[in-house]
């Protein structure tokens, strides 16, 4: 069996995150430079910002660790961990002042995940998780913090569900939109699209959402706010119902039952 965390690694990662979040509210509505990634993906300089905070940050409190960042790529380490990192998921609706934006970090050892840390500023909202030690959101802004409870089962004519679109606007967009369209029509409640995958998954573990799915995301888009949902009874696995530690070429995260529905309308369109 996986050994759990630890409350201190989780006191240091809140201490970590929060200031990082902070930093991400102080660069908002200014006029940001832009550099060009790929198709209508780009970076801002406070990515940049709050990247450099975080990599020091988890060099001072998880020495050792490696890490793998959106901006600045893979760091070795010698401990079997590594921590992935993404300073501002949702930069587009950063730059645009859309407020639902986040900073995300997530560690997975040789057993999968094992601590997640997602912190949307403007949101006020900051969940945190431990393997095996459930659940939390924090409220900083309005004192609150609270244990999230385990998902019930939901059905599809009941919930509510998020999904994305890829930055390369190609084939992909096509057949997604195909796929909210059979969700919709299913029927479900709506179809929401947030523009942060961390944040989408946070949401699914908190009943905020019920299921969510999305195409081509990076494992930094992923890791901390999987662990979030899983700590929470969420069912995390590829679009294929594959079980993944950190899935990210494709992703379907939902409470129970609703994941068994969801999945049954992904394969009739054999998105894989």
């Amino acid at each position: 069996m996986a050994p759990t965390a630890s409350s201190p690694e989780l006191a240091a990662l809140r201490r970590l995150i929060l200031p990082a979040g902070d930093l991400l509210l102080e660069g908002l509505d200014r006029v940001h430079t832009f550099e060009r990634k790929q198709g209508t993906e780009f970076v801002t300089e406070t990515d940049h910002r709050c990247e450099e905070f975080v990599l020091a940050g988890l060099a001072g409190e998880f020495p050792g660790d490696a890490v793998e960042a959106e901006e600045s790529g893979t760091a070795a380490g010698a401990t079997g961990r590594t921590w992935f990192v993404d300073p501002l998921d949702g930069t587009t609706n950063f730059a645009h002042g859309y407020p639902f934006f986040c900073v995300s970090a997530g560690c997975a050892d040789e057993h999968g995940l094992v601590l997640g840390a997602v912190y949307a500023p403007y949101l006020d909202e900051c969940y945190l998780a431990g393997r095996g030690l459930g659940a939390r959101l924090i409220r900083p802004r309005h004192g609150l913090e609270r244990e999230l409870p385990r998902r019930t089962p939901v059905a599809l004519d009941a919930a509510l569900l998020a999904t994305g679109f890829p930055y390369v606007r190609d084939e992909l967009v096509d057949r997604n939109t195909t796929l909210v369209a059979d969700f919709l029509k299913a029927p479900c409640h709506g179809v929401r699209r947030g523009g942060s995958a961390a944040v989408d998954l946070c949401h699914v573990a908190a009943g905020k959402l019920d299921g969510y799915w999305e195409f081509r995301l990076r494992p930094w888009d992923t890791a901390a706010g999987t662990l979030v949902a899983r700590e929470c009874g969420v069912l995390v696995t590829d679009a294929a119902g594959r079980e993944d530690p950190v899935p990210s070429a494709s992703i379907l995260a939902a409470a129970p039952r609703l994941h068994d529905q969801m999945l049954g309308i992904l394969r009739r369109r054999a998105i894989p």
